[in-house]
C-alpha cells in the first residue's frame, strides 16, 4: 500500500535505458536539477554519469537481466533483441517497480531525448490535485513524458489495453505506449460510465497539448507549420527565439536527432543532426551557470 509519504518529491520517473548514454546525457542531468522535486531513476547498464544530481538515480541492471525481471513481474515472455522496445513496456513500469513507486504521489515514464523547463511551474499544485492523469498531447498519452496519480488503479490500467500481453511478447516496438493507453483514459461506453461511477468514478485525465516537440506535423500553437528553431535554457527555465517569454514545459528534440517518423512529416530540418560530427559543443559545466542553446546546429553555447 502506497503510504504518499515522500516529502521531498512528487514524483518519480521511471525510465530503463540500455546500450549507452547520449551526447547530451549531461545537460539532460542539468535540467534535472532545476526540479528538486521529481526523482528521475534510471535502469541501466550504460555506466555512472560524469554530472550527478541528487534526484537522479541510476540502477545498475544488465538488459538481459531487466527482460527477465519483467517477465516475471508480468507473467509473460519478454524478450526483444533491441531495447526500443521497451518502449511498450512504460504504461505497466509502475506495476514492474512497484516498490520503487511506494511513497511518492506520482508517477510518471518518459525519454531522454528531452531538455526540461520548469515543471512545477505548468505542473502546480492546483492542477495536480485536480488531475489523475497528465499527457501533454490532446489526443494520446505522450510516451516522452506522461504523470499518473500512483493509485493501485492506475498502476495496473495498463491490463485495459487491449491484447497487450501478445503485443508485449512479439519482438518489435508495438505502439502500446500513446494511443492504446490513451484510450484506456478517454474511450468510454455507457456501460464502463456506470461501473466507473459505482466504483469511484474513471481517472480524471487531462490531455492537454503542450507544444513540446519540434516539426511534429500537429504544427505550433499559433496554428502555422513555422516551428522555433533555436530553443534557449538557462537557469531551469527553457524559452525559444519565437514566443518571448513564454516558458515551456520541455523540448522534445527525437525529430532532429532521427530520420524514423520522416514519412510522418514533411518540414525542413528533419534528421539534421545525423550529419553533424559534434552534437554538443558547449561543456555542461559551463552551461549551468550559463545556460545553452538547441537548435538543429545541436548543442551550442548561448
Amino acid at each position: 500500500m502506497v503510504s504518499n509519504s515522500n516529502e521531498r518529491h512528487w514524483l518519480i520517473m521511471l525510465i530503463p535505458y540500455f546500450g549507452r548514454w547520449p551526447e547530451w546525457i549531461d545537460l539532460f542531468v542539468e535540467c534535472c536539477k532545476w526540479n528538486p522535486k521529481v526523482l528521475w531513476r534510471f535502469y541501466s547498464d550504460c555506466g555512472e554519469l560524469e554530472n550527478r544530481a541528487d534526484n537522479v538515480e541510476v540502477v545498475k541492471v544488465t538488459f538481459a537481466d531487466y527482460k527477465a525481471f519483467v517477465s516475471e513481474r508480468l507473467g509473460l515472455r519478454f524478450n526483444p533483441p533491441d531495447p526500443y522496445k521497451l518502449c511498450d513496456v512504460k504504461p505497466c513500469l509502475a506495476y514492474i517497480h512497484e516498490r520503487d513507486v511506494a511513497g511518492f504521489r506520482f508517477f510518471g515514464f518518459g525519454d531522454i531525448d528531452v531538455i526540461y523547463g520548469d515543471i512545477g511551474k505548468v505542473y502546480t499544485e492546483e492542477l495536480l490535485e485536480r488531475w489523475d492523469v497528465l499527457s501533454t498531447h490532446d489526443d494520446r498519452i505522450s510516451g516522452h513524458f506522461a504523470v499518473l496519480r500512483n493509485t493501485p488503479r492506475l498502476r495496473e490500467a495498463f491490463r485495459k489495453i487491449r491484447n497487450y500481453r501478445s503485443m508485449l511478447e512479439q519482438p518489435d516496438y508495438a505502439g502500446i505506449d500513446e494511443t492504446p493507453f490513451g484510450s484506456v483514459f478517454r474511450r468510454r461506453s455507457a456501460f464502463r460510465g456506470l461501473v466507473d461511477a459505482l466504483f469511484s468514478g474513471p481517472p480524471r485525465a487531462l490531455f492537454s497539448e503542450r507544444y513540446t516537440t519540434v516539426l511534429s506535423q500537429r504544427g505550433w500553437h499559433d496554428g502555422t507549420m513555422n516551428y522555433p528553431l533555436k530553443w534557449y535554457w538557462r537557469n531551469g527555465h527553457l524559452t525559444n527565439e519565437r514566443d518571448g517569454e513564454r516558458e515551456f514545459l520541455y523540448l522534445h528534440f527525437m525529430r532532429w536527432k532521427s530520420e524514423r517518423y520522416k514519412a510522418t512529416s514533411s518540414a525542413a530540418g528533419q534528421g539534421s543532426w545525423l550529419g553533424l560530427e559534434r552534437l554538443v559543443r558547449v561543456d555542461w559545466r559551463r552551461a549551468a551557470a550559463d545556460g545553452f542553446c538547441i537548435s538543429p546546429e545541436g548543442f551550442t553555447h548561448v
